[in-house]
């Protein structure tokens, strides 16, 4: 760019155009920037676009002659917290101090800061600033909390934010305990990348005794404990994350050699600081409510990288061939790239992004979903949007991976103006399909630090299918299937549905319609593997292989089983006989399928305790399906628990040894029936 200027020179021509208006100058603040001044201070929240007139400056072709953005002035903000007590001094222990951090949103003036909490207390107190600009962080302690002999003194600490104009107050309490009270006062996880648990006690404590035993980390062995004070810190051999108990135990002395005589047990949760994205949930169907949007979580970075792949309605069929509704196999056979894009996450400036936060991914805003595609959403991200702090963990010093990365680990442009990509070009797919970074070493895939940790396991994934139709398919053993389809969101029975059955071939080999009841029952003569649903503009899958179907083990599938298209109940007039008794028995036989012809055999046998047959009786008339056997025992027969076996065919009924018997035994002859109806 041919242009002759002097650094922090005043351009005169119009180069900005702002809606709201903005009275300021141009300034060249170096020989490729130009930086705009406003004259006033600029109205918090509210949003400007600027449109940018390059070809005042330069010749360029038509496309660039304008350069048209939005941006938003920060809403100033703050937040307080507490990091808390401990003695003035590691000399003394009547005098105690409270530190804490303010962070703002924006940068501001640091005597406004100072401004912004107030102390009450019953001795005069002094309160230290450390003001970090970069960062946006303003340390201070609160000094001269004296302790009173016999009397804990509370203190309250007041908060107002109108000096930066900000529209909040809150206050906190605490106590100042009492000169000689020796107790906990406190345990915290301290979460920054050095990790440990923090015990603040209300008097200095003995340096050099063994604390092995008496402050510990449940399920950790041989932590390390430092000293400093009245805090004690306990470091774990690994990093935690989880949840932990931490118990301080009777015993640990004082500089006064003083022992405390009271425990104190806390519940501590340690988060997984690495950085990492998350998608939680594992659902694949997204309810077409008016707007698509799918929450993740992000932790200790400033940017995700978001990937969305469409698999095509028509080629649906064939990805369900190689995946499930999660898969990712063969991806480019059947779909195609349409958005890479970077999310800013640090536009909220009163998010603490080292910490885990949810965010919300507007689908609707990236892609303009077609009824019946599946799409897969990749939220990744680079080194470079690392907040992870690499000189405090491990003293390894992070490189500056800007110019030198270009495109990080994915390669190519990601930026807002470069949201859609070519599927022709064989670089994306080289990068997706390529699951180490260049330079990998194994050894180093859990190190923040190193380009080893930023690998394809670290991405988040999940497929989506805008529908409102839900599926429940059930097939019987004779070939008969039963399916079910209600609407997601009302949960209401959806009728007039299509229904196409499709093998491994693609063809269709059956085709059905729902009825009133959402419901359709049809009998199959070849094996689908998947059902396709429509109604309207809606889509809805399910595969029918039986890798796919819900494993029996995890449910009561109690009952008989219905033999060669046969049920059958038998059943008596009642439950106990005695010896000599007539018995009369009942047995209803449903031949839905017809197979059985008119006046089919039904044979009827009587077994007695010892198993062995007492009376054979074949009927081949019915009553509407009801047969009817008529026996008798003798005086003499033995007492116990009998059977009744009916056999149809090569169907045979009889009573399970499962079920609970429905006679008693003893002096009683018993007979057990068979079959239950189904």
């Amino acid at each position: 760019m041919q242009v002759t200027h002097q650094q922090n020179e005043e351009i005169n021509e119009d180069l900005f155009n702002f809606s709201p208006a903005i009275k300021g100058k141009a300034i060249w603040t170096d020989a490729r920037t130009i930086e705009f001044r406003p004259d006033e201070k600029l109205d918090p929240g509210k949003n400007y676009t600027a449109d940018f007139k390059l070809s005042k400056l330069i010749e360029v072709s038509d496309h660039f002659e304008h350069f048209k953005f939005n941006f938003q002035v920060i809403q100033p903000y703050f937040t307080v917290s507490f990091i808390g007590m401990q003695t003035a001094s590691s000399t003394s222990n009547t005098e105690m101090k409270l530190t804490g951090d303010i962070q703002t949103a924006d940068a501001e003036d640091p005597s406004a800061v100072d401004k912004l909490i107030v102390p009450n207390y019953d001795s005069p107190v002094k309160i230290n600033w450390e003001h970090d600009a970069a960062h946006k962080n303003h340390h201070f302690t609160i000094t001269g909390l004296t302790r009173i002999a016999g009397k804990a003194n509370p203190l309250t600490i007041n908060w107002d934010g109108s000096s930066i104009g900000v529209d909040k107050k809150g206050n906190q309490n605490f106590e100042v305990p009492a000169i000689g009270d020796f107790k906990v006062l406190n345990i915290r996880a301290v979460q920054d990348n050095d990790q440990y648990v923090e015990v603040q006690f209300s008097d200095n404590i003995l340096v050099g005794q063994e604390l092995n035993g008496l402050i510990s980390i449940n399920n950790i062995t041989d932590p390390a404990y430092s000293i400093d004070g009245s805090l004690v810190k306990v470091y774990a051999p690994d990093r935690l994350q989880g949840d932990y108990t931490i118990s301080v135990n009777e015993g640990i002395k004082n500089t006064l050699l003083k022992r405390i005589t009271k425990g104190y047990t806390a519940n501590l949760f340690f988060e997984n600081r690495l950085p990492a994205v998350a998608i939680p949930g594992k659902g694949v169907i997204l309810p077409d409510s008016g707007r698509i949007m799918m929450p993740f979580e992000a932790i200790n970075l400033n940017a995700v990288d978001v990937i969305i792949i469409k698999i095509y309605e028509n080629n649906v069929p064939q990805y369900f061939q190689s995946n499930g509704f999660d898969g990712s196999a063969e991806l480019r056979q059947v779909g195609k790239p349409i958005v890479q894009k970077t999310i800013r996450l640090d536009t909220d400036k009163g998010l603490n992004l080292h910490k885990k936060n949810r965010f919300m991914l507007d689908l609707d805003q990236m892609i303009r979903t077609e009824p019946g595609a599946i799409y897969r959403v990749v939220i990744g991200f680079r080194r470079s949007y690392s907040l992870f702090n690499c000189k405090v963990y491990s003293g390894k010093v992070q490189k500056d991976n800007g110019d030198d990365e270009e495109g990080g680990y994915y390669g190519g442009d990601y930026s807002d103006n470069a949201s859609k990509v070519s599927d022709e070009d064989d670089d994306f797919w080289k990068r997706y399909d390529n699951y180490y970074p260049e330079g990998y070493n194994w050894q180093e895939r859990d190190d923040a630090c190193t380009d080893s940790y930023y690998s394809k396991q670290r991405w988040a994934t999940r497929n989506i299918i805008s529908s409102n139709i839900g599926l429940i398919a059930k097939r019987g053993n004779d070939n008969s299937m039963l399916i079910a389809v209600t609407d997601i969101l009302s949960a209401e029975p959806m009728s007039n549905v299509d229904l196409e059955l499709l093998d491994y071939q693609k063809q269709v080999i059956y085709k059905t319609t729902t009825d009133g009841d959402g419901l359709a029952k049809l009998n199959l003569k070849r094996k689908p593997y998947l059902l396709v649903a429509k109604k309207g503009v809606q889509r809805g899958y399910l595969k029918l292989d039986d890798g796919s179907s819900l494993p029996l083990s995890r449910f009561n599938v109690g009952g008989e089983e219905v033999q060669n298209g046969l049920k059958g109940f038998i059943y008596g007039e009642r439950g106990v006989w005695r010896p000599g008794d007539s018995i009369y028995t009942s047995f209803i036989l449903e031949d839905k399928l017809k197979t059985l012809p008119a006046d089919h055999p039904v044979e009827f046998e009587l077994y007695d305790p010892s198993d062995k047959l007492y009376r054979r009786i074949t009927q081949t008339k019915s009553l509407d399906g009801f047969y009817s056997f008529h026996t008798a025992t003798e005086t003499s027969s033995p007492t116990g628990n009998w059977t009744a076996k009916v056999k149809v065919g090569g169907a045979r009924f009889e009573k399970k040894s499962r079920l609970k018997p429905s006679c008693l035994t003893g002096l009683s002859l018993v007979c057990r029936s068979a079959g239950h109806p189904n």
